[in-house]
């Protein structure tokens, strides 16, 4: 398992260093005529990926030594089992004799490739029915992929956010939308 953090935190890293030289070519907010230019929102995000794998490699590094080395500190693992007591060595005997749950290709396992199609998706379909329409698209399923079921709750979350959206890059930021 710890495997598997180690690559996505490295693969996370390396996504933040290939997008770095890329928005870094965005225009800055002296060379356009908004408040804030179009390089600081994913300057901001490239960054934020850039420390938060560096964490996730730091702390996964960080947790394997110390699980390595605690067995040694204590003088007594955590699967040791006493002679004496008969109970604790049939515990330690079933966890690891149990077979490992079948996986599957539920909604639940792949929600995470739904989402990053439904972000693919809601980027092209901006270009074409424009920004608005697009964001209400996109906020409707990710909420439906996220699980919410009731339709008032999912309307709300929708006028919510294509109003936020909205109000924050027109009005407030002063950001045209496509």
């Amino acid at each position: 398992m710890q495997a598997r953090i180690y690559i996505f935190a490295v693969a996370v890293i390396l996504l933040a260093l290939a997008s770095l030289p890329l928005t870094l070519q965005f225009p800055s907010s002296a060379q356009v005529s908004t408040f804030i230019g179009p390089r600081v929102w994913p300057l901001l995000l490239t960054v934020l990926l850039l420390l938060f794998g560096g964490a996730l490699l730091v702390m996964t590094w960080r947790d394997g030594r110390r699980r390595a080395q605690q067995p040694l500190q204590d003088g007594n693992s955590q699967y040791a089992v006493s002679a004496d007591d008969p109970q604790a060595g049939s515990s330690v005997s079933d966890t690891a004799e149990a077979p490992a749950p079948a996986w599957t290709l539920s909604l639940a396992a792949t929600r995470h490739w739904w989402l990053m199609a439904a972000t693919v998706g809601y980027t092209l379909l901006m270009s074409v029915i424009g920004f608005v329409a697009a964001s209400a698209i996109f906020t409707l399923l990710c909420t439906l992929l996220l699980g919410a079921r009731s339709w008032l709750v999912i309307g709300i979350t929708v006028v919510v956010a294509v109003a936020l959206m909205q109000g924050v890059f027109v009005t407030l930021l002063g950001i045209p939308l496509p």
